[in-house]
């Protein structure tokens, strides 16, 4: 079943005789609110010209190059329509291939480059290994016969990310698709997108919108996955293409257009419809509902004491700087009481440390740079890695929940699609009623003319009588019939319409519903329950690490100033 019969909106009130199918958005929006994205042009995204992504920079052990096509700026790129034809693998088909060949790929090193506009972007390096034959037959290079594995490496823009999330998106309408790292509006307003946290952040969030992939035993069998991961000239043609088109069509996104429009029609739909189709009443998807709730609740309080926490781990940061250079003014200071000729400016590191009080102050001063250093160390783990994390389960929560609003909308379709069916057969009853009457009334034969005579009472009866007649005659049975077998077969068909619609429609609630019952919150569950553990693990080590050096240093500290208090005593 494809993806355009699966979520038909319902608009029989529309049109009698017509019927009108469409895509419905999977990122139907949530009761738990998420940051809004910007509406400023991503330098990473943004299309300079037909070029802009033929511009391709590989790094291989270190080593940076740039493959253009430049020969080739007057010739469209043509996709193999076997990678188009075969992007959706059938469930059964991922699932065996999902547990017989391994994908391991990993997102790191971001570097700062220029397309052939002179225009700056972010590239972030993704190497993968595998063994995976679909992935080996689009890569470039050979694999050993020796070898069972081959890694690949290549260079990805944001914007490749994003294409991907919205082709997975597209064709897995049901599948619940990692969300990717949104843009910040204050970042693109003060162009700060090229700074090392901003990079850093989304760096993590990007590697983690690809491990969720390749846990995913569908999406990390789908055609675009492996066409994206791997190091084929393919993945730059389809993405030129894709700019191509959206030139075309005045910049209206890849898919946007129609998910917007469908986005909107549910959302008015929805909100006319009847209070009493809008209460769920699976009792496996409220609870999960209802989990997804105290986790996101959870994880925002989290997050919060979190923030606090280090804000205080930075201003801690910058109060030991401060301190240790208000010491090192101290042997300044000192430094010229006990050698007048010295000029008070002599840099600290040249001062020489013939005076146990300089000396002591120097080893003071350098003890609380080294707290001042690991405080800042430990702020920028946290925030670049262990709050991205918190946020990044978060915005998985409401891609879910989003998926779970999609089921229940479709619910709403089907039980208002029951409503119209019921609407339909009482109208087909009421007239096959009036229809049984007129046939158990009989076909009686047309009056005998009465012709106007002075013995039947003049002009005035025989007028009366007229009119008798001409009631008695459009009451037969047989005239007018055509009329009201019209309706009837009208009704019959829309009757019949109806309920095809509704079979179909209840075997995509169905499935749907066993879908994230079953297979979609299972998995969350486990990837959320890994992120946050893995999470957790890193910020107790950078803690146990942090503190570890804090005492050994102020042991060393310690020592070395009670050996200058025994020397003075």
């Amino acid at each position: 079943m494809s993806a355009e019969d699966q979520f038909t909106s319902v608009q029989w009130d529309r049109g009698e005789d017509s019927h009108h199918t469409n895509e419905t958005d999977t990122s139907i929006r949530s009761p738990i609110v998420e940051e809004e994205q910007s509406g400023e042009v991503d330098p990473e995204t943004s299309n300079s010209g037909a070029n802009d992504e033929v511009a391709e920079v590989n790094e291989i052990d270190g080593d940076t190059t740039k493959n253009t096509n430049d020969n080739n700026t007057d010739q469209s790129p043509v996709i193999s329509d076997e990678i188009i034809t075969q992007s959706i693998v059938p469930e059964e088909d991922a699932t065996s291939l999902f547990q017989k060949y391994a994908i391991e790929t990993s997102v790191s090193t971001p570097i700062r480059d220029l397309d052939t506009a002179s225009k700056p972007y972010i590239s972030y390096l993704v190497v993968t290994t595998t063994d995976h034959p679909k992935i080996l037959e689009l890569s470039s290079q050979k694999i050993a016969e020796s070898e069972q594995y081959l890694t690949m490496k290549v260079r990805r823009r944001y914007g490749d990310f994003k294409i991907l999330h919205e082709c997975l998106s597209n064709d897995y309408p049901t599948a619940l698709i990692p969300p990717i790292p949104s843009k910040s509006n204050f970042k693109y307003l003060t162009g700060d997108t090229f700074s090392t946290e901003f990079v850093n952040r989304r760096l993590h969030s990007l590697d983690r919108f690809v491990k969720f992939i390749l846990q995913h035993k569908l999406l990390s069998q789908s055609a675009m996955f492996h066409l994206f991961i791997s190091d084929s000239n393919d993945w730059a043609n389809f993405t030129k293409n894709l700019r191509s088109k959206d030139i075309e069509d005045n910049n209206n996104g890849f898919v946007n257009k129609v998910v917007n429009e469908d986005l909107i029609t549910e959302t008015v739909m929805n909100f006319l419809t009847s209070n009493k189709h809008k209460k769920e009443t699976n009792k496996d998807i409220l609870e999960i509902s209802d989990k997804l709730k105290k986790i996101y609740e959870n994880l925002v309080k989290l997050d919060k004491m979190f923030v606090k926490l280090n804000k205080k781990n930075h201003d801690l940061s910058t109060d030991y700087e401060q301190f240790s250079n208000q010491i090192l003014k101290l042997v300044l200071l000192q430094q010229a009481e006990s050698d007048p000729t010295s000029e008070p400016t002599t840099p600290i590191k040249q001062l020489t440390g013939g005076d146990d009080i300089i000396s002591n102050f120097k080893i003071f001063a350098d003890s609380l740079n080294y707290f001042s250093t690991n405080w800042a160390n430990l702020y920028k783990y946290m925030d670049d890695t262990f709050l991205v994390a918190l946020k990044d389960c978060s915005k998985y929560i409401l891609s879910l929940n989003n998926l779970i609003e999609l089921e229940h909308n479709n619910k709403i379709d089907l039980q208002v699609l029951q409503d119209y069916l019921n609407k339909a057969r009482s109208e087909l009853a009421t007239f096959g009623a009036g229809a049984s009457n007129a046939g158990s009334a009989g076909h009686h034969p047309p009056p005998n003319p009465v012709f106007a005579s002075s013995s039947n009472g003049g002009i005035v009866n025989s007028t009366t009588q007229l009119i008798k007649d001409t009631l008695s005659t459009s009451a037969t049975a047989h005239i007018g019939s055509t009329a009201t077998e019209g309706k009837i077969a009208k009704l019959q068909a829309k009757v019949k319409s109806l309920e095809d619609e509704i079979v179909k429609q209840t075997e995509i609630v169905n499935q749907l519903t066993s879908r994230i019952i079953n297979d979609e919150y299972p998995n969350w569950d486990r990837f959320n329950r890994n992120e946050l553990k893995q999470s957790m693990v890193g910020l107790c080590d950078e803690q146990i690490s942090f503190y570890k050096g804090l005492v050994e240093n102020w042991g060393g500290l310690e020592s070395k100033l009670l050996k200058r208090l025994d020397e003075l005593n």
